[in-house]
């Protein structure tokens, strides 16, 4: 995209951020939200940092299992790209950070960008496949009326069909297709199938060990269900009388605000969600406003802070990073 498409997503980004902000904020007694926050237990804080720090860790984990096939890379040097790269991604607007990460990943290791890239690829396939599952979790242990409880119990078993017949496929290849799907789906509808089938297997087909693949996805779960444990211990924090399902709920908001242009930080997205999340369980404007300030506050300084850690050992600028980031954002593909 051009620089003035990039300039009116980042502006589009803020108002976003604004208005959610603005819409979180609206008729809240901010006398309430000051006494929520100074009643939290500082034990649960301590607790949501030490997980929040724990995600840069994981994140940093599977990347390694990832790239394994290209080349094997130091813990180290990879949390170190991870936690600069997330520091950006969260610190400049309408996640213009994305492409630090390979960027700097190839100033650092000499692995072609194009390869990082299809290796992105897979892991956004993963994260897309662990999203929708904690969705559907959701879905179904939250407290629902009967016929929304059955709808997502039949959506989450087509959900585990889709996911069976794509690693069939990656498996077994066009002979799985043939002796299945082939036999039971008209032409058109076959065809179309089986194209979204084939591209799957591709980004599968990044990593050639198929046991790495499945490890690889087990760690993305553990990855995604910090947040919602983080969630949960801050819901603890401020003394909520909620079930698990609620941090499941949060979890989900949040994730479906970053299908907007995000703001940097996220600020106000958090704020929305966690207002909307946390009040479908009879939680206050003002104490649900609080909960997403806080949790909003330690994802944010925990990323920007372990960024800054690991910045001096890339021996990089943050000029040049957000140059590159912007440069590369900018190239049309």
């Amino acid at each position: 995209m051009s620089r003035s498409e990039v300039s009116r997503k980042v502006a589009l980004s803020l108002i976003i951020g604004g208005v959610c902000l603005w819409l979180a904020a609206k008729k809240v007694d901010w006398s309430e939200v000051g006494q929520a926050l100074r009643d939290f237990d500082p034990f649960y804080l301590v607790l949501a940092i030490i997980i929040s720090l724990l995600i840069q860790v994981f994140r940093a984990w599977r990347w390694k299992i990832e790239l394994s096939p290209l080349r094997a890379l130091p813990f180290a040097l990879t949390w170190q790209v991870v936690a600069v790269a997330y520091m950006m991604i969260n610190v400049l607007p309408f996640r213009l950070g994305e492409p630090v990460r390979p960027v700097l990943m190839s100033w650092k290791s000499g692995l072609e960008i194009s390869a990082i890239v299809g290796n992105w690829v897979f892991e956004k396939m993963l994260d897309a496949a662990a999203m929708v599952f904690f969705i559907h979790i959701t879905l179904v242990i939250a407290d629902l009326p009967a016929w929304a409880h059955k709808a997502s119990t039949v959506s989450l078993v087509t959900f585990v069909v889709l996911v069976s017949l794509v690693v069939g496929f990656w498996l077994k290849g066009e002979s799985f297709y043939h002796k299945t799907l082939r036999r039971l789906l008209p032409e058109g509808a076959g065809n179309k199938v089986h194209g979204i089938l084939v591209s799957a297997r591709k980004g599968l087909q990044i990593l050639p060990d198929k046991r790495l693949v499945a490890f690889a996805f087990v760690v993305t779960l553990f990855l995604w269900f910090l947040p919602i444990l983080s969630s949960y211990v801050l819901i603890l924090g401020f003394g909520f009388d909620l079930p698990f399902a609620a941090a499941f709920v949060v979890f989900v908001c949040i994730g479906l605000g970053t299908a907007l242009p995000n703001p940097p930080g996220m600020f106000g997205v958090f704020q929305i969600a966690a207002v909307v999340a946390l009040g479908l369980f009879g939680v206050s404007k003002s104490e649900a406003l609080a909960y997403g300030i806080l949790l909003n506050a330690i994802q944010f300084l925990t990323l920007v802070a372990q960024g800054l850690v690991a910045l001096p050992f890339l021996d990089v600028s943050l000029g040049n990073l957000t140059h590159a980031s912007v440069e590369r954002a900018t190239q049309k593909e």
